[in-house]
């Protein structure tokens, strides 16, 4: 048996390392009718790459962007740098170091389980008519609702029981929540309407009717029990109305039941899943005080680890320490990092298993070994080469004091501190309520009562409605009429956007200044850093293509069609 100590580390999340999203790209690889506009090395960018690449720029842009001459070779030009700078990684060895090998382990894994999930998983995951219906009345209905939140389901089925033996929510909150206002006021989290809560929450509360509540519901962040303590529906809804947003609110559905269906599909696994529970303690208590090997991804220390005997299997699929090992060179060190306990542990070993087991599954169905798949990798990967590539390019820069002082004196109107504001706000639906809100405040009324009493973001009731110092500018085109604000003073009602009516009160305020050339040292040596590091990203570029004999066919690039 292996000795076993204590770790102090932060909270893991099961979800984290199981779906990690990566954008399917286009691939690399050519087909003999599909022609090469560019190339270094091994690296091709084809026609149909650059047209699917115009036209993600084309929506990214506003659809504004027409397919000239001149946008086209823009376009070309910053697509193929990326391919440059990726084989400038090569000419560096950045490919051999283990860091890469590890990322490109990773990123085959997060492309690989995607497309497991969307070919198998969630292939027929499609909103229904009466479905869509539903959530167009969702988008027009606020709820209000309180819960009780437990991370397990045992503790969250014992609060349930005290529930239907009598005790109340307000008594129950009290003993669970350790923030004020959720302690104070019986769990209550405020208005809601669709998309602002957890989906599984979501689906629970507008399931209820008002005073009834919930069995504990699952959710990404542990387990709720909802009460449902208002309700209010837009009078008059219109078929027009319906029509009109009928593609968004499809969107939006579909969206929520893949992300439902791929959650339930990871909870099958984990409620069936079968632990060999003394090989899991012994595995413990050796990760326990080796924590750095599995931080350093040591080969003694993975090559321990693969020693092991099964750990868990589900079904026919059997994890063992051999698997556990191979995974974990391709978790990203902030998982690993977030093992804290025995039972983050559990966590973490779960994750990778689940992983390792849509990895087989996929490998299984072929998934693996489709082109389309293939070049995604492949394309993810080269990204993240040119981004190693960018980043020794960027350790090379140094700056001298004299070019900082210089830069400093030449560029002082950049290097000053800005005006921090520290505001508390109330955020209301209509003009009425905000004139309800100004009147109070003139007869005296608490600012941080009113926000309890008015405001519609739930957040803010936590915080009394306070903000918290920011500079001036984060508040955008408010960013004028707030900043006159003295402290103690409240503003005029401002009318944000529809239905959203803002009233804000000046707790604090920072005022601007100029920087001294010791306080203003750090941004002066960014701002001189980046100015360089165009250059010399430009310059290297140039020479990295003349070295390889890259090729960009200008001819064919003009004579490429791109219908959008």
């Amino acid at each position: 048996m292996k000795r076993s100590n204590a770790l102090t580390k932060s909270t893991f999340s099961l979800f984290s390392i199981t779906f990690l999203v990566i954008i399917a790209s286009c691939g690399t690889t050519p087909s003999n009718d599909d022609p090469v506009l560019a190339q270094i090395k091994d690296f091709d960018i084809t026609e149909a790459h650059f047209k699917n690449s115009f036209k993600e720029y084309y929506y990214r842009t506003g659809q504004v962007l027409t397919p000239t001459e001149g946008t086209k070779l823009s376009i070309l030009n910053s697509e193929f740098n990326t391919y440059v700078l990726a084989a400038y990684a090569q000419d560096l060895g950045l490919d051999k170091k283990d860091k890469s090998f590890y990322k490109k382990g990773e990123i085959e894994r997060r492309v690989i389980t995607e497309e497991y999930l969307n070919q198998y998983i969630l292939k027929n995951v499609e909103a229904t008519q009466n479905e869509l219906l539903n959530f167009f009345i969702r988008f027009n209905t606020t709820l209000r609702a309180s819960h009780l939140f437990t991370h397990d389901y045992e503790s969250a089925q014992i609060l349930y029981q005290r529930l239907q033996n009598g005790e109340s929510f307000k008594t129950l909150a009290k003993e669970v929540f350790k923030t004020p206002y959720l302690a104070n006021n019986g769990g209550d989290i405020g208005e809601f309407t669709t998309d602002d809560m957890d989906i599984a929450f979501e689906n629970a509360a507008f399931n209820l009717k008002v005073g009834e509540i919930s069995e504990p519901v699952k959710t990404a962040q542990g387990y709720s029990i909802i009460k449902l303590t208002d309700r209010f529906t837009k009078p008059i809804l219109t078929e027009y109305e319906f029509a009109s947003k009928k593609n968004q609110i499809s969107s939006y559905v579909n969206k929520k039941k893949k992300e439902l269906a791929t959650r339930e599909h990871m909870y099958a696994f984990i409620d069936h899943l079968k632990m060999n529970e003394e090989v899991f303690d012994e595995m413990w208590e050796y990760v326990n005080p080796n924590y750095q090997g599995a931080i350093s991804k040591s080969a003694e220390f993975l090559y321990e680890l693969s020693t092991f005997d099964d750990i868990l299997s589900y079904g026919e699929f059997k994890y063992s320490g051999i698997g556990f090992s191979t995974e974990l060179k391709f978790t990203p060190i902030n998982l690993i990092n977030g093992i804290n306990n025995k039972e983050s542990f559990r966590d973490f070993l779960i994750g990778t298993a689940y992983r390792a087991y849509m990895m087989e599954s996929a490998r299984e169905t072929g998934i693996s070994e489709q082109e389309a798949v293939k070049e995604s990798i492949d394309e993810t990967y080269i990204h993240f080469l040119a981004d190693e590539a960018n980043e020794y390019i960027k350790s090379t820069i140094t700056n001298s004091e004299e070019e900082l002082r210089s830069t400093f004196l030449e560029e002082k109107d950049r290097f000053y501190a800005p005006l921090y504001i520290n505001l508390a706000r109330v955020v209301v639906k209509t003009e009425n309520e905000a004139g309800e809100v100004i009147n109070k405040l003139s007869s005296g009324s608490d600012f941080s009562t009113l926000v309890k009493d008015y405001s519609i973001k739930n957040e803010e009731i936590f915080t009394d409605g306070e903000l918290g110092f920011e500079p001036v500018s984060s508040y955008g085109f408010l960013s004028t009429k707030l900043a006159d604000l003295e402290i103690g003073e409240v503003s005029e009602i401002i009318n944000y956007q529809s239905g959203e009516y803002h009233i804000y009160k000046c707790l604090g305020r920072i005022e601007a200044k100029e920087l001294t050339f010791d306080e203003a040292r750090p941004k002066v040596d960014q701002f001189l850093k980046q100015k360089k590091l165009k250059s010399l990203r430009t310059s290297t570029i140039q020479q990295v293509k003349k070295k390889h004999d890259a090729i960009i066919d200008i001819q064919r690039l003009k004579e490429v069609t791109i219908q959008i």
